[in-house]
């Protein structure tokens, strides 16, 4: 590892220290003490880290390990014992420490009350909010353990504590259920610590285990009863009705429960709390009315020499409500009320077009925030016409007039953003004698969010006069008078639009339980079970000859699934930020360009991955398939008033063809199939509209800003769509011929236009294309000034990379390589690409490192892959926002790729200096941070397991691959079904499968088909 400070440490000798004049320090002791209060041996035993290894001494300072579900919440299990980053209430609280301990008292044994966890880390004893009045509603001041080391083995994290005064081997085990392919018991608001004695002294021992919390869900709440423990509640009537709360309790029946703490001022609580912890005692209490200071449970705990026991420690939570909702207005009634509007509804500009006296008006008059959806009755089609008035809004999926048709849509009809009312025609030859209604729709609540109709007739004449219909001619509707006889109207809840009664974020597992009670009784019924399959995972994964260092890095970012960057919402879909705040979410709704990156739910947990693709392709998008990419929370149908991210939609097209032949559910992907179409067809309309093959006009990406012209990065991602919807295409018998054609273009492009002879680049172009000056359109970059004036008629648009080379810059082959689709660009070009970036790009220290923009993520003595550099010259006055910085996700994107090229060195070597950055010395190794904790593009890193087996099951054709890059090996292999251990040995395929099933027709092995 390449640490300096610590290098040096190690390396000199006391006496030099000692010798040398380094001012403020008095001697070697002083100086090695200055950052931990510690024993001067304990010091300097800290100087080396295995990966995949302990966390000890300064290693241990930030270790924070999730525990909770899926989308359910969490908290962490720090490397010392103790609990922190508590965030159950649907948003992150990353720094909420609740005043929560177990402890040991040892009867009969000077110093023999413990809490059970290590020294307090320094940096907490300083510098944190509220330090400098003393930290008095913290534990720091009890006495713990000496010493203490945490191993991960995700999805447990395992603590030992040692003591000169406690005969006792103390472990400490924290987890909640994972296990691939079962997201529901993945997901529930539960988690454990363990608490495992063994008496290691020639006496029986006599000890009290407790386990004490004040109300951290809430200081105004009630404590109330729990058999075995105590649950904790929120105030008010919702929070004490039963149904919600935070269960702590104990698997015992032994246990004995003090509610109520001593009740007085200053710290009375706490003094009593802890003498009575340190004298043995046990107290019970029964809960009172009102505010309780806190609670402990309490239970004996006797040894005989030898003797082992383990206490289990639950935590339950149920709290259903939350103030979440992002994106949309609250709907405040129905649209349609079966009644026709005689005049302008109050507020509304003047309507006119209409015919006689009366219309269809869903205007809201308090802001168009009404919504719901309106049947006609069936009618056979037996016109070739269908004449028709309409007016308001113009979003085809939100206001409009539809045309019905086997439950489908066939045809449109929007308004023009006026309250003038024109005539639209359907030619409806092609639907002669088939049965159809009108579908009118409003699920718009913003502005010009409402539909006018009127004067529905069916006729064969293309010129019948709609205010005198002729004799042949069939009046549908013409609203003089209330239509609700015969009319269906669908009200909101029922089209899924938000409604004061739906508003709001709820959690999947306010669904799946009733209440607190039936959490805790299904966990309790269950949890043998699921720490079971959980072990076997744990097992399965951690059998493996996979690098240290890649199982590393792989496992720590798991723990993104447990932290609440996640989310599933009541129906079980997935939806997620980018990462957390310090108290919210960071970059909401399942952003399509960040969660490219992120190949561990699609392997691990498919279902809920499959979900993403049908939030964004049948909800997100609109009927021009303009995506927008960001979902809604409740998940709603979305605004496109912004630009569709290249990267992100183009990305979902290779991530529909691979969550197909991950399921082998070719219906599904066949429901996809004409809306992936209608992304494509909009991506190359507005990326590509002289069909060259590669995307010219600017498109918005991952980095916040558009790319002007043509270049790598994107058109690769062009490349890889149009690949996987060919492949898709010739399997439902689809014509893709056209874009064949744009995919040969584009190759050639790419490799003639784009390829320097090293590396790829951009061609920056903002003249000569359809879209306007850059100064006129919209980006995050904002205005123009006119210093960026002047640079825009020197360089270019602000925040392009030109001649960079950028560690994205083919990153649409990796999408394709991970999603099992072939790199059509030339393989020499992109492994030549990948060794320009590790040769560039990656810095062992960033002393010298020149970075305006967001510093913390790698910087002084870190080492780094830059997202971008300059090696040939061209460097822009601004190139793009993050050009500058180190992102983790981007790291293991280029470390799997070059592995899939058989660059294995050169990958390891950029995955040992990121984790080295995550050592837990100075950041939390289970937490990589871009913008926000927890950041899902970490979970690249899930690629390298592909990258360095080549292990990939194609549950299509049921053909388990293998391409090793390093020889004979065992892994880990999870799909659709099952999961287990999958080895390599002497050529030969070994499958285990430890859970479900896998099932496999035929081995493909180095390009070679076997038969098991």
């Amino acid at each position: 590892m390449n640490n300096n400070r610590r290098t040096f440490l190690k390396k000199i000798g006391l006496g030099t220290i000692a010798a040398s004049n380094i001012p403020g320090f008095a001697s070697a002791e002083s100086l090695l003490r200055s950052n931990n209060p510690e024993k001067l041996n304990f010091q300097l035993e800290r100087t080396e880290r295995s990966y995949n290894g302990e966390y000890r001494n300064e290693y241990l300072s930030k270790v924070a390990f999730p525990v909770g579900g899926i989308g359910a919440g969490m908290f962490c299990l720090e490397g010392t014992g103790a609990i922190s980053h508590l965030s159950v209430n649907h948003r992150p609280e990353i720094y909420n420490t609740p005043y929560a301990f177990a402890a040991i008292s040892i009867k009969g044994i000077k110093n023999g009350a413990k809490v059970l966890e290590s020294t307090v880390p320094t940096w907490k004893l300083f510098g944190p909010r509220g330090s400098g009045n003393g930290l008095g509603n913290r534990n720091y001041g009890l006495p713990r353990f000496e010493k203490g080391s945490f191993r991960a083995r995700f999805p447990f994290g395992i603590i030992d504590l040692e003591d000169k005064d406690i005969p006792l081997d103390v472990k400490i085990t924290g987890w909640s259920p994972f296990i691939p392919t079962d997201e529901d018991n993945s997901s529930l608001p539960v988690g454990v610590l363990e608490y495992s004695f063994k008496n290691r002294f020639n006496e029986v021992i006599e000890a009290v285990f407790s386990y004490n919390a004040r109300n951290f869900i809430d200081e105004g709440g009630y404590i109330s009863g729990q058999k075995n423990g105590f649950r904790m509640t929120k105030a008010g009537t919702d929070g004490n009705n039963g149904i919600g709360g935070f269960a702590v309790y104990l698997d015992d029946n032994n246990a004995v429960t003090d509610h109520c703490w001593f009740r007085g001022g200053w710290f009375d609580s706490q003094t009593i709390l802890w003498d009575n912890i340190r004298s043995a005692k046990i107290i019970g209490n029964a809960p009172i009315e009102g505010v309780s200071p806190g609670a402990s449970v309490y239970l004996p705990v006797n040894l005989k020499p030898g003797e082992e026991k383990t206490v289990k420690v639950n935590f339950c939570w149920y709290l259903p409500k939350s103030d979440l909702s992002i994106g949309q207005r609250i709907v405040t009634g129905p649209a349609f009320t079966g009644k026709t509007a005689k005049q302008p509804v109050k507020g509304q500009q003047k309507v006119s077009g209409y015919i006689g006296q009366g219309l269809l008006n869903s205007f809201d008059p308090n802001g168009d925030g009404q919504v719901g959806t309106l049947l006609s009755p069936e009618f056979t089609i037996s016109k070739r016409y269908l004449k028709f008035l309409v007016g308001g809004g113009n979003q085809k999926g939100k206001t409009s007039v539809n045309l019905w048709i086997n439950d489908r849509i066939v045809e449109t009809a929007v308004g023009n953003n006026t309250e003038q009312l024109t005539e639209v025609i359907w030619d409806l030859k092609k639907y002669a004698g088939k049965t159809a209604r009108l579908k009118i729709i409003d699920l718009d609540t913003f502005a010009w969010g409402h539909i006018l109709a009127d004067q529905f007739v069916l006729t064969d004449r293309h010129d019948e006069i709609l205010s005198s219909p002729s004799s042949g001619a069939i009046l549908l509707a013409d609203f003089e008078g209330d239509y609700s006889e015969g009319w269906e109207i669908i009200e909101a809840e029922e089209v899924g639009v938000v409604t004061p009664g739906n508003s709001y974020y709820r959690p999947w597992y306010a669904t799946r339980f009733e209440n607190l009670d039936s959490v805790i009784g299904y966990w309790n019924e269950n949890c043998t079970t699921l720490k079971k399959y959980s072990e076997l995972f744990s097992k399965s994964f951690y059998d493996s000859t996979l690098p240290p260092e890649v199982l590393e890095a792989v496992a720590a970012n798991l723990t993104i699934l447990k932290s609440p960057t996640v989310l599933r919402v009541s129906d079980g879909r997935l939806w997620a930020w980018e990462g957390c705040n310090d108290d919210s979410g960071c970059c909401h709704g399942s952003c399509t360009h960040v969660w490219n990156y992120a190949q561990a739910i699609p392997h691990l947990f498919p279902a809920l991955e499959r979900t993403l693709r049908e939030t964004e392709f049948k909800v997100s998008q609109n009927e021009e398939g303009h995506q927008n990419f960001r979902t809604n929370i409740p998940i709603t149908p979305t605004d496109h008033s912004f630009h569709a991210a290249a990267d992100g939609q183009l990305g979902g097209i290779m991530k529909v063809y691979r969550d197909w032949r991950i399921s082998g559910d070719t219906e599904w992907m066949k429901s996809l199939y004409p809306y992936v179409k209608k992304s494509l067809d909009y991506c190359i309309r507005t990326w590509d509209p002289k069909g060259k093959g590669y995307l010219e006009e600017p498109h918005h990406n991952t980095y916040d800003i558009e790319f002007w012209g043509p270049d790598g990065m994107c058109t690769s991602f062009y490349l890889g769509a149009l690949t996987a919807f060919i492949e898709m295409s010739k399997t439902l018998k689809e014509p893709y011929k056209d874009y064949q054609a744009l995919l040969t273009k584009g190759k050639k492009y790419i490799e003639n236009n784009l390829f320097d002879g090293e590396y790829f680049i951009q061609k920056i172009q903002w003249e000569g294309l359809e879209a306007p000056n850059p100064v006129n359109v919209q980006s995050f970059g904002g205005a123009y000034s006119e210093e960026a004036i002047a640079l825009l008629q020197k360089e270019g648009p602000k925040y392009q990379y030109g001649t960079g080379c950028l560690s994205d810059g083919i990153l649409g082959m990796w999408m394709a390589s991970v999603c099992g689709l072939p790199e059509i660009i030339d393989n020499k070009m992109v492994t030549s690409h990948l060794k320009a970036v590790h040769k560039y790009n990656l810095k062992t220290t960033l002393l010298d490192h020149y970075n305006p923009q967001r510093p913390t993520y790698a910087c002084g003595e870190d080492g780094g892959l830059l997202l971008c550099s300059w090696p040939k010259g061209g460097a822009l006055s601004l190139p793009f926002v993050y050009s500058n910085e180190v992102w983790t996700g981007i790291e293991y994107q280029v470390a799997s790729h070059l592995m899939l090229k058989g660059e294995i060195e050169k990958g390891l070597e950029i995955v040992r200096i990121c984790r080295d950055r995550y050592d837990g010395s100075v950041r939390n190794p289970f937490n990589e941070y871009e913008c926000g904790h927890w950041y899902a593009r970490a979970m690249a890193s899930y690629a390298m397991i592909q990258a360095l087996t080549g292990i990939r099951y194609d549950a299509v054709d049921k053909i388990l691959y293998i391409d090793s890059k390093i020889g004979d090996f065992t892994g880990f292999i999870s799909t659709g079904t099952g999961f287990g251990t999958l080895s390599l040995k002497n050529g030969k395929p070994r499958l285990e499968v430890l859970f479900g099933s896998i099932d496999v027709k035929k081995y493909n092995i180095f390009g070679k088909e076997i038969n098991p």
